[in-house]
């Protein structure tokens, strides 16, 4: 009888919450990140949950107190002001994967960066979203920039600006290559030069006390995870060193 009543108690007892892992990622690395977390869940017996938005925006989300455990930046430059104001955990700050910055459209043609000059064009905001810091960063490199600037569409991150291009808004617009692997419909008509801009870094780190965002950091510099970010046309992070 006693054990009845044990057996009783004990599924009467509430099941113990699932452990939530939350990771704001840069919105380029939706569609990665999404298989990576599903991979990481059946290591962790976690959920993983993303929010995904312009680099800036998660940046100054987290500074406000969102309760996020993994930051992954699309550029140096933001993980550096959250670490500055002690949002992240040092430590385990890393180098995840690179890219390329390329201009879009929907037809091949032979007009290189010069499409930019016949038409609007998609691009992130040039003063605080990465894609567009680096797009006007090249596009001033190779002297273009005041004659195409009056042409530019601004848009919160770069997926909304692929976007723009796919329903055929816009004549073409600045991504990522990493962005054309998702969609097939869309032609690289120009890759920029590497050096026309800073080093397109995406760097991770967990957010300070976050054990178990400190192992997800780690996870993404394993063989498993970095076959993914490669699968889906992001540069090995051995190659950004």
């Amino acid at each position: 009888m006693l054990r009845f009543v044990l057996l009783a108690l004990f599924l009467a007892l509430p099941a113990k919450a699932e452990e939530r892992l939350l990771v704001f990622a840069a919105a380029s690395q939706r569609d990665a990140m999404n298989e990576i977390g599903t991979l990481y869940e059946m290591r962790c017996g976690c959920k993983v949950v993303f929010s995904f938005a312009a680099t800036s925006t998660l940046a100054r989300q987290i500074d406000a107190g969102a309760g996020a455990d993994v930051f992954v930046s699309a550029n140096e430059a933001w993980a550096d002001w959250l670490e500055i104001r002690n949002g992240l955990d040092k430590q385990t700050r890393t180098v995840i994967a690179g890219n390329r910055l390329v201009i879009a459209s929907a037809h091949r043609t032979q007009e290189s960066f010069n499409i930019l000059r016949r038409g609007r064009f998609a691009m992130a905001d040039p003063v605080s979203v990465p894609a567009g810091i680096y797009g006007r960063e090249a596009l001033e490199s190779i002297g273009i920039w005041r004659d195409v600037r009056g042409n530019a569409v601004y848009t919160e991150n770069v997926r909304v600006a692929l976007s723009s291009i796919l329903r055929g808004d816009l004549l073409a617009g600045i991504v990522y290559e990493s962005d054309l692997k998702i969609v097939p419909e869309l032609h690289a008509q120009f890759v920029f030069p590497d050096q026309t801009h800073a080093p397109i870094h995406y760097v991770a780190a967990s957010i300070s006390g976050s054990v178990e965002g400190a192992k997800f950091v780690l996870f993404l510099k394993q063989s498993e995870a970095q076959e993914i970010l490669q699968r889906f046309g992001f540069l090995p992070a051995s190659a950004t060193n």
